[in-house]
């Protein structure tokens, strides 16, 4: 396999992989207000999730280290499936809290697996080649699978929505999960054809020595995470994004529907959700040739954006017409866009083989858990007072958030010439 098959492989992975998850991003509070949960039970079940990714984050990085990354991917897609069909028949908030369970445990298997195996592979195949640069590649193509599966969410509801509000027990949103369950098991099969892995002798293992192997291997990342200063600060930069945009996320749909006084017409919100998604998508073209523009200073690169991000929430939570609203909320996610590829590349630098699945689940434990936090305290804010008000707070969290990556430009941390031994 050459590096363009490579690239292309994972393209078509990943990018089908965020198109199923885009089904569901236009409707996901909806479906659960026309479940009957309030905005502070929204909260309660999106931290369920992330709770349930932080308990299994690390054991699912590190099974993927010993067993496999494509094996753990497979199963899942297992899991993603079983959480669909749970959200579509159930009736009641004990039911919705199952499927969001089923959906954190999908989120864990899945965290670090593909990504890893696309590090591994692409420096094994070209290893003084830019990642960066293959990274904002892919990343281009992310957004729009995120997109085209937004546009098809936000349009479901209107036409198979139709249809399946008729089926007792169903909804207008059954639609989307119905659709999920299809493209899930498409995955399924191109996973299991496309993906090809050559686990290294040394790390070949079944299922239950994998189990039994995972202390040492969570030990032993752990340690090497904590005890690297970089990684660290990088660390501490995904857990406040998680804070911070966990309001963002949970609470955009509800802050629309207030700003259109209803929300008969879902194609906006589907309009909105492929609208960030393609910003982002645009972020990756630009990043770049703008961090070539600071030869490749990522850190300095990241500590503007992540600055710009802060004030731009904090803008858009002034924002009370529609208009106003799609041009900051589109701008900022095109910036977050930018963000990506850049920590990506100096994280992954910053890590050996062995470790990459089980320390790049730590780094997303780290998102779990600031989203976990995120979404209690701005779920609680945002049904006390306002959905303003708990942005605000959220933009106040992304700026205090870019000094990480001041600290690193400081200690002359961010810039990726070779590979960081």
């Amino acid at each position: 396999m050459n590096k363009q098959q490579l690239l292309k492989i994972f393209i078509i992975n990943q990018t089908f992989h965020w198109f199923i998850l885009g089904i569901i991003l236009p409707v996901i509070a909806l479906l659960q207000l026309e479940k009957g949960l309030n905005l502070f039970q929204i909260g309660i079940s999106m931290a369920i999730c992330s709770g349930t990714v932080v308990i299994l984050e690390l054991p699912t990085g590190g099974l993927s280290d010993t067993i496999g990354r494509k094996k753990v991917y497979l199963i899942s897609l297992m899991i993603k499936f079983g959480a669909a069909f749970v959200l579509l028949i159930a009736q009641d908030f004990q039911g919705i809290i199952l499927g969001f369970l089923l959906l954190g445990m999908a989120r864990a298997f899945s965290s670090g697996s593909m990504d890893a195996w696309f590090v591994d592979e692409f420096r094994l195949i070209n290893p003084k080649g830019n990642l960066q640069e293959a990274l904002a590649s892919v990343g281009i193509f992310i957004p729009l699978g995120l997109a085209g599966g937004s546009l098809l969410g936000g349009f479901l509801p209107m036409s198979l929505g139709k249809v399946t509000n008729q089926i007792p027990g169903l909804g207008t949103y059954s639609s989307n999960l119905i659709a999920i369950l299809f493209f899930v098991i498409i995955q399924y099969l191109l996973t299991s054809k496309l993906i090809i892995e050559e686990i290294p002798p040394e790390r070949k293992s079944d299922f239950i020595s994998g189990f039994k192997l995972l202390p040492e291997v969570i030990s032993t990342s752990i340690q090497y995470g904590i005890k690297n200063n970089t990684i660290f600060l990088l660390l501490l930069s995904t857990f406040a994004w998680g804070a911070g945009f966990s309001g963002l996320e949970t609470f955009w749909q509800p802050q629309v529907k207030n700003i259109l006084g209803s929300d008969s017409q879902t194609w906006i919100f589907g309009a909105l959700t492929a609208g960030y998604f393609f910003a982002g998508s645009l972020g990756n073209m630009l990043i770049t040739p703008l961090c070539k523009l600071f030869k490749n200073n990522y850190s300095l690169v990241l500590f503007l954006i992540r600055l710009f991000m802060g004030v731009l929430f904090f803008i858009l939570a002034l924002q009370n017409k529609i208009a106003g609203f799609t041009i900051f909320y589109l701008t900022l996610f095109l910036y977050n866009g930018m963000n990506n590829a850049p920590h990506a590349t100096i994280f992954n630098y910053q890590i050996p083989s062995e470790k990459r699945s089980t320390l790049l689940s730590f780094e997303s434990l780290f998102l779990q858990i600031g989203g976990l936090s995120g979404a209690l305290i701005m779920g609680y804010i945002s049904n006390s007072f306002s959905i303003t008000i708990a942005w605000f707070i959220g933009s106040a969290v992304l700026v205090l958030s870019c000094f990480t990556y001041l600290f690193l430009f400081l200690s002359k941390k961010g810039i990726v010439e070779q590979e960081v031994k």
